[in-house]
């Protein structure tokens, strides 16, 4: 046994994805494939010295839209750390798992086979609801937990160990900005219709505080519960308020709602202007069987610009088989979480979780300037102390481990199934 930790049993023979990483000249980093291997309960990886990451990224549920991004962003990063020599002398390992969504049970049993396989960090959820759900359980074992999406604010105070990071901002940011660009446009009446779980409940509350300080008046304010699939009444209270905007924040089922606020005539395309948020705006235009009605939509996410990264996010786009279809959110904060494990792993010169979580908020912080991981490890084996600015941005995270400021893309929608690039802006903003 490798240290002390809680083990889980499992009944069956699991299948893990393992990563084949090839280099190719002048410290480039080559083609990325997978390939599937049987692993039984027995941990075969769980070895003294080797960091071992297993992942929960949305492969299926109602975030399913965000999963290739992110399983992208883990397997590029391991295949950049790997072909700069890993990490205490060892290749890191890669377990890939699916966090499902709160509809289904997914997360539990996929944390347990990661356990199982002593893992010593998992990366995920997406979404803060399912972090929710796992996050006492992987703590509570001594692993770290590190989500490159949560966004809810209240993981920021959450009793986590010492051991639950993020590279996504908290909603009191996104709030603000969409509170700020709403307010720009001219609208003092915002009515708002949100999922009602720690993500939506949490950014609701951001954006209604910003805007009312702004001086907007938000009415109504309709929550909704998971899993809800017919929306007549919430759309029809919103149409009857007749407000200058409405703030639509959930996932997949924003479709739904968009689909009968349209109906309504209080979609995008009338009178009305449309918002959406980090859960819908990139990819709920490929949900619609018509995606003309959201034209002009626009919304929020924690997002670098991508016109400034077509580099790596072209390397993104050919770690995901099929190609990733041009959606990249929370590609960038996944590789990145990966890469800070990794140097922190390095500053402690450990893979036991306790000891790396010590170091993670000061490999974002207070040192020498580095942007790669093998930059910021010739520091460390130099005797200095590394200050990653990742792919994301410059984290600079807090002591509750998360970063301290972050930049938001501003999307729209002009007929496609995707938001117009052309049309993308970014604005950045400050705790």
């Amino acid at each position: 046994m490798r240290r002390t930790r809680r083990h889980l049993e499992l009944a069956a023979i699991i299948s893990a994805i393992t990563l084949v990483a090839t280099a190719c000249g002048d410290g480039e980093e080559g083609a990325v494939t997978t390939t599937q291997a049987a692993v039984d309960e027995t941990p075969s990886d769980g070895v003294e010295g080797r960091l071992v990451i297993g992942t929960l990224a949305p492969v299926t549920g109602d975030l399913a839209f965000l999963g290739p991004p992110e399983v992208a962003g883990a397997r590029l990063a391991v295949a950049d750390i790997n072909a700069a020599g890993g990490v205490l002398g060892a290749d890191v390992v890669l377990h890939e798992g699916d966090s499902g969504d709160t509809n289904q049970d997914i997360a539990n049993p996929e944390v347990d086979r990661l356990l199982a396989l002593e893992v010593d960090a998992i990366i995920g959820a997406a979404s803060s609801a399912v972090s929710k759900l796992v996050i006492d359980k992987i703590t509570g074992n001594n692993v770290i937990h590190f989500s490159p999406a949560n966004t809810s604010p209240d993981f920021t105070t959450y009793d986590d160990n010492g051991l639950y990071f993020r590279t996504a901002p908290s909603d009191l940011l996104q709030g603000k900005v969409l509170a700020d660009l709403v307010a720009s446009e001219g609208n003092e009446i915002a009515g708002v219709i949100f999922r009602q779980e720690s993500y939506g409940q949490g950014l609701a509350d951001s954006f209604r505080d910003n805007f009312e300080s702004l001086g907007g008046a938000v009415d109504p304010f309709i929550a909704y519960a998971p899993g809800t699939d017919n929306f007549d009444a919430e759309v029809d209270q919103l149409a009857g308020a007749n407000p200058d905007a409405i703030v639509v924040i959930g996932f997949q089922e924003s479709a739904t709602i968009l689909v009968t606020m349209h109906e309504r005539g209080v979609g995008a395309t009338s009178a009305t202007n449309v918002y959406g948020v980090d859960g819908n705006i990139g990819g709920i235009g490929s949900e619609l069987s018509d995606p003309s009605i959201i034209s002009g939509m626009r919304g929020t996410e924690p997002s670098v610009n991508l016109t400034a990264i077509t580099d790596f996010t072209d390397r993104l786009d050919g770690a995901y088989e099929g190609g990733l279809d041009g959606v990249f959110a929370y590609g960038a904060e996944t590789y990145d979480a990966i890469v800070i494990l990794a140097l922190a792993a390095l500053v402690a010169g450990s893979d036991n979780p306790v000891d790396i979580g010590a170091q993670i908020n000061d490999v974002t912080r207070g040192g020498t300037k580095c942007t790669s991981f093998t930059e910021c490890k010739d520091i460390i084996e130099g005797g200095g102390d590394p200050d990653y600015d990742g792919v994301g941005g410059p984290y600079e995270f807090v002591d509750a481990g998360e970063p301290a400021a972050a930049s938001f893309r501003i999307a729209t929608y002009s007929g496609g199934d995707r938001p117009d690039s052309a049309l993308d802006e970014y604005v950045f903003a400050g705790g």
